[in-house]
């Protein structure tokens, strides 16, 4: 703050804006502590906030002595909340009174904010899909046996799909819906989705080529092409009563999404889509779906391995880093 004489660009309205963490602005708070401490000075701004009034003009609005209000003007005037000038009058000079802040602001800590980075991971079976549209062939497995008949779309609605260790389908989508609560006050930064898959054929066909497309929030987020529907050797995880004829193990694909755009297994596919697309904490889930779509070029089916089933002792695995 300056005091003394007031030069003419100080004369205009301006912002006042004080920091702790500055020890050479101490001084200005004390004045500006001081300066606000009464209410005949509070009630000094009120009057000047539309108009210029003189010291004796503003005692008498106030029923004060002149002496008092020049007590008061001088120290509105050292904490640079109103500007006083000698101007010319009637009977020789007076000091005119105006204001000069418009607002004030005092930072208590202008450090910069901590974050905290957290790290989030769900493991959804993948029975526990919410929403299917799917064409046959079809079908789902437990550890001990087949869940319902094969085949029937029907039996995708049944209780017992929650057991599901593998499910197949020849084209269509299937829907897994995430939990979010634990991103309120949290600002996601990567999101990935983890499975064990390849494609679906009668029995098995190492090579047999499918566009499996994933999508968030109904967001398409790439098409990857599955080589085959894999078989030939028992799955490592696989239950001895599954044949060996048929789909034995897939592949583990990581479909992830970070502010570069979304990535295959960390490797860079697009830049169309990125996590600031979505807000992934203003609807109460995330979804994501698993599709083989109607206007594929390889439309060959899919195998969707739980934990208990293929090479991976793993489901549907989200994984989200977020700072907070």
């Amino acid at each position: 703050m300056k005091t003394g004489t007031i030069r003419e660009s100080e004369k205009i309205t301006r912002h006042i804006s004080l920091s702790l963490d500055d020890p050479g602005q101490y001084s200005a708070l004390e004045l500006l502590g001081k300066a606000l401490s009464s209410q005949v000075r509070l009630h000094i701004l009120y009057l000047l906030k539309h108009q210029s009034l003189n010291i004796v003009e503003l005692a008498q609005k106030l029923q004060i002595p002149v002496s008092s209000a020049a007590f008061h003007i001088n120290l509105l005037e050292e904490a640079g909340l109103i500007t006083a000038e000698m101007l010319p009058g009637i009977r020789g000079s007076q000091k005119v009174c105006s204001s000069r802040a418009e607002d004030i602001k005092i930072s208590i800590n202008d450090s910069p904010r901590q974050t905290t980075a957290r790290s989030f991971s769900v493991d959804m079976p993948i029975g526990n899909y919410f929403d299917f549209k799917i064409h046959p062939t079809c079908g789902m497995v437990n550890e001990t046996s087949y869940i319902e008949s094969c085949d029937d779309v029907r039996a995708f609605y049944s209780p017992n799909r929650v057991s599901a260790q593998l499910i197949w389908f020849h084209k269509g989508y299937i829907e897994y819906r995430f939990p979010n609560h634990f991103l309120i006050d949290s600002q996601p930064s990567y999101i990935s989705f983890s499975l064990e898959l390849c494609s679906e054929a009668p029995g098995y066909r190492n090579i047999w080529p499918s566009d499996i497309t994933f999508f968030l929030n109904d967001t398409e987020l790439l098409t990857y092409t599955s080589p085959g529907d894999f078989g030939g050797r028992h799955g490592k995880l696989t239950p001895s009563w599954w044949t060996d004829g048929n789909t034995q193990f897939g592949l583990l694909k990581t479909i992830g999404l970070d502010k570069k755009g979304v990535s295959l297994d960390g490797v860079h596919q697009t830049e169309s889509v990125t996590i600031d697309t979505f807000n992934l904490a203003s609807s109460p889930y995330i979804s994501f779906k698993i599709a083989i779509k109607e206007d594929a070029v390889h439309i060959g089916g899919i195998n969707i391995f739980g934990k208990a089933y293929g090479d991976h002792a793993q489901n549907i695995t989200m994984h989200i880093d977020a700072f907070s």
